[in-house]
């Protein structure tokens, strides 16, 4: 047999099996298996790992196909460089899979956790010099009885028109942590709330600020399983920014023990709380404070460095501690957007560690002052005034990468 008579009968036999489906290759479908949107396009934050870039990929699959997504790709489309990739056990951290069964209408209108369609959950830092105008996604999916399907799409525009609001400190002095922030997988980042109908991420930005002594970085005094002997317990919260009082909750017991067992629901999550509106639609949400102790009223006009009330261990709280929030649209801990905020003015003294037990030796360079603050940071919030276009500049020129 001649040598081009075998290569012919080779490439007659490859082309008979891969019509007839033997063999199946990732490339790219003719038609995606799933629709793919950004339902609320990024916002560039500055921190000290570079410019935050947080938001949601929703995927609505076409002919109600099941899927496990394998790979995802972030694309500066102008560049074709390849910003984030998001695979293994961090994408099934981020992946959040449609609920079985489906919500119902009632849930979906009242408030829940059950996702409608899938989504994924991104967050990832851009040098400050090379943040993107827009970003495109490529998604390896594998589908029940299929091979890996390779498609691009959630293109999007990055918001550069718009900016974090700025604003003042919820809490004074030194000694202060934020829980859960500038990182991927935290309950507030991952969590996903349909109410109205709309699916939203309310707590994107939220932080959880709780107190340590300074000096030992103790978080608690004597019976550490009881709320009233953490040193935070019964702390002021401020104003963090002039406006007005538009929702108030009070008269919710304190849960006395830590880690508590908790019978929150969508109306009690946030225990007893204010919310005021600081204007261009944003609106500030401070939650867990002690029962009786709010300080403001529904329509009181309120300034930065007011007191609004004492931090408490109420509705679904762990520990005593202030979450915090800036939201948009609509005065809501969780039927509204999650927005992103910057604090005027504050110095990192040090660091704790995860169980808030001791501090850790500080660096030499300390003190810092950045625009954000990152996970075990331990800070200092100054109650002084300060210009806001001043320090702004003055925070930025510090913001450094790793």
């Amino acid at each position: 047999m001649s040598r081009i008579l075998q290569i012919l009968i080779l490439f007659t036999v490859t082309a008979a099996i891969l019509a007839a489906g033997c063999i199946q290759t990732a490339t790219e479908p003719a038609a995606p298996p799933v629709n793919v949107t950004v339902p609320f396009p990024p916002i560039p934050v500055a921190s000290e790992g570079g410019v935050n870039l947080a938001y949601e990929l929703e995927l609505s699959p076409s002919e109600n196909r099941t899927f496990v997504p394998e790979k995802v790709e972030v694309i500066d489309p102008d560049t074709g460089k390849i910003l984030w990739t998001l695979d293994g056990e961090l994408l099934a951290a981020l992946y959040h899979p449609a609920a079985d069964p489906p919500p119902t209408a009632a849930e979906l209108e009242n408030g829940t956790g059950k996702l409608p369609v899938p989504r994924i959950s991104l967050w990832f830092g851009v040098s400050p010099d090379a943040v993107p105008d827009r970003l495109v996604h490529r998604l390896t999916l594998n589908g029940s009885g299929l091979a890996p399907a390779t498609f691009t799409g959630g293109n999007v525009t990055v918001r550069k028109d718009l900016a974090p609001v700025v604003i003042g400190s919820p809490v004074r002095g030194p000694g202060w942590t934020a829980i859960e922030t500038t990182a991927p997988v935290t309950h507030h980042f991952l969590a996903q709330i349909t109410m109205n109908g709309v699916t939203r991420v309310p707590q994107r930005y939220a932080q959880d600020w709780i107190y340590v002594d300074p000096v030992t970085g103790q978080a608690a005094a004597g019976n550490a399983t009881l709320a009233k002997n953490f040193l935070g317990y019964g702390r002021e919260i401020y104003a963090a920014a002039n406006g007005t009082v538009v929702d108030v909750l009070d008269g919710l017991p304190d849960l006395e023990t830590i880690y508590s067992p908790r019978q929150a629901t969508i109306a009690t999550a946030a225990g007893n709380y204010v919310i005021v509106d600081i204007g261009d639609q944003k609106y500030a949400c401070y939650a867990h404070m002690a029962p009786g102790s709010i300080r403001a009223g529904v329509g009181d006009a309120v300034a930065e460095g007011q007191v609004l009330g004492l931090m408490g261990n109420s509705g679904n709280s762990d520990l005593p501690h202030l979450h915090f929030q800036v939201v948009t649209d609509t005065p809501s801990f969780l039927g509204a957007e999650g927005y992103p905020h910057v604090y005027r003015s504050f110095d990192v003294i040090g660091t704790v560690n995860q169980t808030l037990a001791e501090e850790r030796a500080s660096r030499p360079d300390y003190p810092v002052t950045r625009l954000w603050s990152e996970f075990g940071d331990l800070v200092t919030f100054s109650g002084e005034p300060v210009s806001q276009e001043n320090n702004l500049t003055e925070n930025r020129a510090v913001v450094r990468l790793p």
